[in-house]
């Protein structure tokens, strides 16, 4: 097989993105939260994230996501530019469920069916670094509220990357189901020490054919200001 460059392979992602007017993110929306449901069909998200910043460039993002059998895998490519200096990355994760029973003696009540949990592990590696990698590893609760069409989940773990110091990962994740068509999810999160931040979305799913995503996100404390767009396809089974 011909060996091809990975710039060339993000440049045309990239261009394909901006055709599309939405451009590209796994599992990957701008969604920083992730919920403990595992992908019901691949998924080929791609995203477009511009930070506030006059001196930031846009962030170009693609992801493709599949189950198999109880476990779900993502493939991921990243590319942005500041100041002149691009960086791509590239990451490969799996998602597994985690099974409560062992609770059961402690409280009943957490094996109600609108209780769910996985656990997450994400390889990063940054193509224009020698040694530029990083590992996430973080567990996922949610639950369903009665009823409701209102979901909580919370994520909560660690981030090691090569010689970086360990960063802790935690956030917690509101979603509102409006209609089968729309929801609203608003997230709270901190991934690196004394930098919270929260982020706003609003979803659009097209008869489970695709998926529109808008986001507005910034930072808690100063001003980060950033706005995404994904759009996500669905196919297989």
């Amino acid at each position: 097989m011909a060996y091809i460059n990975n710039t060339f392979i993000l440049r045309s992602l990239s261009c394909a993105s901006i055709s599309l007017y939405y451009s590209m993110r796994a599992a990957a929306s701008h969604l920083e939260m992730d919920d403990p449901a595992l992908a019901d069909r691949c998924e080929l998200e791609m995203g477009w994230q511009q930070p506030r910043s006059d001196h930031a460039r846009a962030q170009l993002n693609a992801a493709i996501t599949c189950s198999r059998s109880q476990w779900e895998w993502h493939l991921g490519l990243a590319s942005n530019a500041n100041d002149n200096i691009r960086e791509e990355q590239a990451e490969v994760g799996i998602k597994l469920p985690l099974n409560l029973s062992y609770l059961s003696h402690s409280d009943p009540l957490l094996l109600q069916d609108d209780w769910h949990s996985a656990l997450v592990i994400n390889l990063q590696k940054n193509l224009d670094i020698d040694n530029g990698f990083a590992t996430e590893i973080f567990g996922i609760v949610g639950k369903t509220l009665g009823d409701s069409d209102v979901s909580l989940y919370a994520n909560l773990g660690l981030t090691y990357g090569f010689n970086e110091p360990t960063q802790l990962l935690a956030g917690i994740a509101a979603a509102y189901k409006l209609s089968s068509h729309h929801h609203l999810i608003a997230e709270l999160y901190q991934k690196e020490l004394s930098n919270a931040a929260y982020q706003l979305a609003y979803q659009h799913t097209q008869q489970r054919q695709l998926q529109l995503e808008l986001s507005l996100g910034n930072a808690l404390s100063g001003n980060a200001l950033q706005l995404g767009a994904d759009i996500t396809f669905y196919f297989g089974h």
